[in-house]
This record gives C-alpha cells, sequence and structure tokens, in this order.
C-alpha cells in the first residue's frame, strides 16, 4: 500500500511538473506509460473504495496544481490565446486519462473521470470568467460608461420598471414582498453603488462573495440545506437579472450593451462560486456515492473480468444516442462442449441501469440467474464492454453490453449463436 502510495504520488508530480516545463507531449506519455505498466493485482487493489479515497486525495492536489499553473486567479490580465490554450488542454487532459483507463475495472474508471470531469468543468468556468472580466473592465475603467449604466440603473428601480411578480418575492427567505428588502434586490444595489467609484472589478466580486455568505453559507448546517439555498439564490438572482434586460430593454437605455456584460458576469460568477463550494462539500462522499452503485454481493472486481478493450463500434453504434435507446445484452458460452450449452438454462435479465450524475455515464444492471444451480449473479456493466462470468458448474459465458434500440425482456439462452 505505502509503495503504491508513493509511485502514483511520483506519478502526480511528474504530470505537475510536464505542466510547468509546458511540455504536454511527456504529459500524454506520462499518463499512458503508467497506467499501462501497472499489473493486473496493482489495478484490482486500485479499485478497492478505501485505495480510491487515498488516490482521489492525490487527485485533487494535482488538479489544484494544474489549475494554478495554467489559470491561477481568472482576474489576471491573460491574453485570449491563452484561455484557449487552457481549454484545450484540460480537453485533452481528460481524453489521454479516460483512453488510458479503457478496460479498466469500473469503479477505477469511475472515480478518476468524476474527479477530471470536476477539473475540465472548474477551468471552463474560470476561463469563461476571465474572459467576462476582460472585457468588463473596459467599462468600468471608462468613467463615462460607468456613470451612465449606474444612472440607467437607478432610474430604472426608482421609476418601478422592473416586472417582477409577487411570487418572486414571496419566495424570498426573509418572508416579505416589499422590493426594497428583497436579499437580492440588496445585493444589486450594493453593486450599483460601487460603480463609478472604482475600477477594480475584485471590489465588485468581493461584494457579491459577502452577500452570496450572509444569505447562502452562514445559514446553511447541512449539505443539503446548502444544496437548497445555493439553487434557491441562483433561481431568484437570475430572475431580477433577466428582469432587469427586460426593463433596459423596453426603456431603451443606452447602457444596454454594458449592462449586459455586467448582467453575464454576475449570472457567471455566482454560478462558479456556489458550484466549487458545493463541489468542495461532497469531495468526502464520491467514493461512497460510488460504492453504493454496486449490489452488496458483487465483488468490486469480478474474479473472471478481463482487462480487455471494448470493441470499436460500428458507424450506426456511434450516431445512437446512450439515452435514447435500451442497451442489447449478448451472451456467449465459453465452453468447448457443445452439449454443456444445450444444457444449460441460464436468464438474463435487464431490470434498469444506473446514471452517474457527474458524467452522465450509464451502467447496465443485468441479472445472470442459472437456475439449474439456483444461483444469480448481479452486475452493474458499463457500455460496449465485455465481461467473463464463471457459474458455479463451471460454465463461462462472455457478457457484452451495447446500444441498439431492442427490447430488454427476459431472454433464454439454449445454444452457442443465442442473441439478444
Amino acid at each position: 500500500m505505502a509503495f503504491l502510495a508513493d509511485e502514483y504520488c511520483n506519478y502526480c508530480q511528474d504530470i505537475l511538473q510536464n505542466v510547468r516545463n509546458q511540455e504536454l507531449k511527456r504529459v500524454e506519455d506520462s499518463l499512458t506509460s503508467f497506467w499501462k505498466s501497472l499489473q493486473q493485482d496493482t489495478v484490482m487493489l486500485m479499485s478497492l473504495p478505501d485505495v480510491c479515497q487515498l488516490l482521489k486525495c492525490y487527485d485533487r492536489q494535482l488538479y489544484k496544481g494544474i489549475e494554478d499553473v495554467l489559470l491561477h486567479d481568472f482576474l489576471e490580465d491573460v491574453s485570449i490565446q491563452h484561455l484557449e490554450s487552457v481549454q484545450s488542454f484540460s480537453k485533452k487532459f481528460k481524453l489521454w486519462l479516460l483512453t488510458a483507463l479503457e478496460g479498466f475495472p469500473a469503479l477505477l474508471q469511475l472515480s478518476k473521470r468524476r474527479e477530471v470531469t470536476v477539473f475540465v468543468k472548474r477551468l471552463r468556468r474560470k476561463t469563461y470568467l476571465s474572459n467576462m472580466a476582460k472585457t468588463m473592465r473596459t467599462v468600468l475603467e471608462n468613467s463615462r460608461r460607468a456613470s451612465l449604466l449606474k444612472s440607467d440603473l437607478h432610474a430604472i428601480i426608482r421609476q418601478g420598471a422592473l416586472d417582477i411578480s409577487e411570487k418572486a418575492l414571496r419566495s424570498n427567505p426573509s418572508g416579505t414582498g416589499d422590493l426594497e428588502e428583497n436579499t437580492e434586490m440588496k445585493c444589486l444595489s450594493s453593486l450599483i453603488s460601487l460603480l463609478g467609484t472604482s475600477a477594480d472589478l475584485s471590489v465588485f466580486l468581493n461584494c457579491l462573495c459577502s452577500n452570496l455568505q450572509t444569505s447562502v453559507f452562514q445559514p446553511s448546517r447541512s449539505k443539503e440545506e446548502l444544496i437548497r439555498l445555493a439553487a434557491s439564490f441562483q433561481l431568484r438572482w437570475n430572475f431580477l437579472l433577466t428582469a432587469v434586460s427586460k426593463a433596459m430593454t423596453l426603456w431603451h437605455r443606452d447602457s444596454f450593451g454594458s449592462w449586459h456584460l455586467f448582467h453575464l458576469l454576475l449570472l457567471e460568477y455566482v454560478i462558479h462560486i456556489l458550484q466549487s463550494c458545493i463541489e468542495e462539500d461532497e469531495e468526502g462522499d464520491d467514493v461512497g456515492n460510488l460504492k453504493e452503485m454496486l449490489p452488496d454481493d458483487q465483488p468490486l472486481v469480478p474474479p473472471d473480468q478481463e482487462l480487455s478493450r471494448p470493441p470499436d463500434p460500428s458507424p450506426a453504434q456511434e450516431r445512437r444516442s446512450p439515452s435514447a435507446d435500451p442497451p442489447r445484452v449478448t451472451l456467449r458460452h465459453k465452453s468447448h462442449s457443445q452439449c454443456a450449452t444445450e444444457g444449460s438454462s441460464v436468464v438474463v435479465r435487464v431490470p434498469g441501469f444506473l446514471v452517474d450524475i457527474v458524467t452522465g455515464d450509464k451502467l447496465i444492471q443485468v441479472l445472470l440467474e442459472d437456475k439449474a444451480t439456483e444461483s444469480t449473479i448481479r452486475l452493474n456493466l458499463p457500455l460496449e464492454r465485455e465481461t467473463l462470468i464463471t457459474l458455479k458448474d463451471g460454465q463461462k459465458f462472455v457478457i457484452h453490453v451495447s446500444d441498439v434500440s431492442q427490447s430488454s425482456e427476459n431472454i433464454y439462452f439454449r445454444d452457442s449463436n443465442a442473441d439478444t
């Protein structure tokens, strides 16, 4: 275990150093060589939930280190070309990692996919914010444009031009129906008052953070309450900003373009802060959630499961959406004796599927029943993978799951060519 931890730590440090040196080809080589050099017993050890949790700690430190190298602060003044290269690298990194993990156990793949997906999404949010900050900074540095935006916003609010329903006001946690007492309206008013007084964008974002701290983070006592308060604030915040945009359009205000930039920045920044906070809060729960996806009586790595690559999908299969069609389950008998196949009474059932809420990946639930020995095997199988199953009487089957427009009924297999 200590040796594995040291090796994985060295692997992460090697990748981070290559990122610092901007040697992208060596990053890909490090990823590929590490995962392809692992022995099967090491892979099985890495697939255990407790080991997955340990490796996740290293992954998070690695991804935060890469973030600091590529884009430490989205308020930094960096070129558009740099932002494009950051987005391109994050996508390539995810592709390299998932390609190297092809054929590995499902739990290990899910664990790695979730962490790298969170990393890619967070970097994408930061590059979006960097682009918006770059554009909004030109508005704040122009005193005439900032003053015009401030006066137009004040005029719209004073004249009661905001089309906000009473139902939206009643959703305010304070319980008051007065627009001036609305939490989100107070936040927006604080931001408006800063226009023309400072060209430093961090002043505006710190003000917004203070309001989030008061209305979302401090009142929450649990993860569930944090998610509920965050969703409620984000919904009403989006509703308020949209109402301002509508009023600016109807009243033909000259500062509509400046407001549109401000609107996008405020909206995306709230999303980034809330999402990042929820991601950090969920760090300790990820492995538990992955473990729950496997039935209690199923080993984390079936002893007969082969580390094999998925077959190349046909062009027709590539065009299909995994969420649109039910899965196709194919069972092939591995015995050399034809009479053993004919005497088999194996039933395959497909009760449903599980979906990873982070990556959107499917795991098809397969129930394999052997009526002769009255034994049952429960499996959660990824699409386009083959799994070798050995029954108590020595019979061996290969189960393959793919996406086709077929009915997932119970099928009885009697010969070697049986196929659903």
